[in-house]
Parts: C-alpha cells; sequence; structure tokens
C-alpha cells in the first residue's frame, strides 16, 4: 500500500473505535433476532391457516397446529420484548426525565438499568432451570420437549441484558 493510502474493511467487526465494533455487533445479533421474530410469525401464520383449512374445509383438525402456534406465540413474545428493548419500544419514564437536571437523569437511568439487569440475571438463572427440568417431559401434540419452549426464556434474557446495557449507555453518554 502507498504511503497516504488508507486500508478499507468491509467488516463490521474492524473499526478503528471500539465502542462502535461492540454497537454494530449488538446491532447484528438484534437483526438476526428481528428476523427469526419475523420467520416465526410466517410459520405462525401458516399453521394457523392449516388449522382453519383442516377443520373447516376438510372437516379434519390437526392436532399438532395450534400447540404449535402457543409455542411460536411464546417465543415471539420473549424475543419481541429482547428486540423491543433495543429500539427503546418498552414503557419508559421520559415524561418525568424532562424535568430532571442531567446528572440526576443519568442516576435514573443506571438505577433502572441495574434493576432490570437484576431481574434479568434471575429470568436467565430460574428460565434455564426450568428448562432443563422440563427436558424429560414431552408436549402432547407435537412430543417436543418441553425444556425447548421453556429455553427462549434465558435466551431472551441474555438478549435483554444486552440491550438494556447497550441502550443505557447510549443514553447516559451519547455515544454508541
Amino acid at each position: 500500500m502507498a504511503e497516504g493510502e488508507k486500508a478499507v474493511c468491509f467488516s463490521p467487526f474492524f473499526t478503528k473505535e471500539r465502542g462502535s465494533r461492540v454497537g454494530k455487533i449488538i446491532s447484528i445479533i438484534n437483526n438476526i433476532t428481528r428476523l427469526v421474530i419475523i420467520a416465526l410469525m410466517g410459520v405462525m401464520v401458516v399453521a394457523v391457516f392449516l388449522q382453519v383449512l383442516f377443520r373447516f374445509f376438510l372437516d379434519q383438525p390437526l392436532a399438532w397446529t395450534e400447540e404449535l402456534a402457543r409455542y411460536l406465540l411464546v417465543w415471539m413474545t420473549f424475543l419481541g420484548s429482547a428486540y423491543a428493548m433495543s429500539i427503546k419500544a418498552h414503557i419508559g419514564t421520559e415524561y418525568i426525565q424532562k424535568f430532571l437536571s442531567p446528572t440526576v437523569n443519568k442516576i435514573v437511568l443506571s438505577v433502572a438499568a441495574l434493576l432490570s439487569v437484576l431481574f434479568f440475571i434471575v429470568m436467565i438463572q430460574q428460565g434455564y432451570l426450568l428448562a432443563m427440568r422440563s427436558m424429560t417431559q414431552t408436549s402432547p401434540g407435537l412430543l417436543l420437549p418441553m425444556g425447548v419452549v421453556y429455553m427462549v426464556i434465558p435466551i431472551s434474557g441474555v438478549l435483554l441484558i444486552m440491550n438494556v446495557l447497550h441502550v443505557t449507555w447510549k443514553d447516559i453518554t451519547g455515544k454508541e
């Protein structure tokens, strides 16, 4: 490379600023989460459509479609909650924060994030224990281990911690 030329790197993981690298990784994880939610929604729509089709037009209801739709809805709810955290779609205290000084606002944001993280840690731990205890129990229609259904609890807990810390960091510092 000649003197004065800059190397061009197209990877989101190799940037000059460390903070923006972490932000890009979190953004990639959130985009994957969003795509998984969209895919789950598509599968759920097909399952419910098949249920209606078989029940009302063929008079032969499918036993597994209702159960599949229920479990997909559970997964979409938990993953959607984590994704909603990344785009700040949860209920917040923005109205109150307008009346606080910048220093007090940062303290309030930090305390709220800390309490949230503590709850999500409990959610991860207890959700993992529930999932592991339920691996031997199978669902009646799909014969799926119930632990697979419950595994979304610790998975979403990890995503929620990642997003609450990232969003809080951005709100407090103004940096990625």
